[in-house]
């Protein structure tokens, strides 16, 4: 499915935001700049989802974390019955792993809901104009993801375990593989991660957003 061309000049906009005073406060922003027109607000994934076939707007806005659907679920939704979607990920989330799995997704670009709002608008501009945009401090994260090993599937799962406290056996109880496979796995998360001991990766884990769906 392709998008209907537009018959005026104003960007529009849908939001996608699960807390009402940022969604409002977001809409208010952008209402504000000339040139932006909000078409729809959304408070969960599915909304999201919903609004954009309604609404077919020129940029999705779309928070990381939300019930029913995520952003990242959303992401993928949309793109999969409108190919030319263009998706811009505002959140709070600065994760590494959360960056490089929403570009991956087909996000067009990815800011943080600290940056000046002079960012938000060259963001929502360029995404329009079919490039990608990642804010600085977006850019140098991913960097730093593209330089590191990343985890395999398996020492993900594994990951996953070991935050929700289970031990090698119980992990290995779970994913069918020998302890002794565990423990490798767990070795080699440890030293990818740059951590000395599995309380440590599990919350490197969660800041870096590996835990998230």
């Amino acid at each position: 499915m392709t998008l209907p061309r537009r018959i005026d000049d104003a960007i529009s906009v849908i939001l996608a935001d699960d807390h009402p005073v940022t969604r409002d406060g977001l809409a208010l922003i952008l209402r504000s700049e000339p040139g932006i027109s909000v078409v729809g607000q959304a408070a969960d994934g599915i909304g999201a989802v919903e609004h954009y076939r309604q609404y077919q707007p020129s940029v999705a806005i779309l928070d990381l974390q939300m019930p029913r659907l995520n952003g990242l679920g959303a992401t993928r939704q949309i793109l999969t019955e409108f190919p030319q979607a263009r998706i811009l990920l505002f959140t709070t989330y600065d994760g590494d792993e959360d960056i490089y799995r929403a570009m991956h997704a087909g996000a067009r670009g990815y800011i943080l809901k600290d940056a000046p709002q002079e960012d938000l608008f060259r963001a929502i501009r360029s995404i329009h104009a079919g490039q990608r945009y990642l804010s600085p401090p977006v850019g140098a994260k991913l960097a730093e993801f593209q330089v590191s090993r990343g985890l395999t599937e398996r020492e993900r799962t594994i990951l996953k375990l070991l935050a929700d406290g289970k031990a090698n056996k119980e992990i290995s109880a779970v994913t069918g593989i020998s302890e002794s496979t565990v423990k490798t796995h767990v070795a080699s998360i440890i030293d990818k991660l740059g951590v000395k001991s599995r309380t440590e990766a599990a919350l490197t884990a969660e800041k870096r957003g590996f835990l998230r769906d």
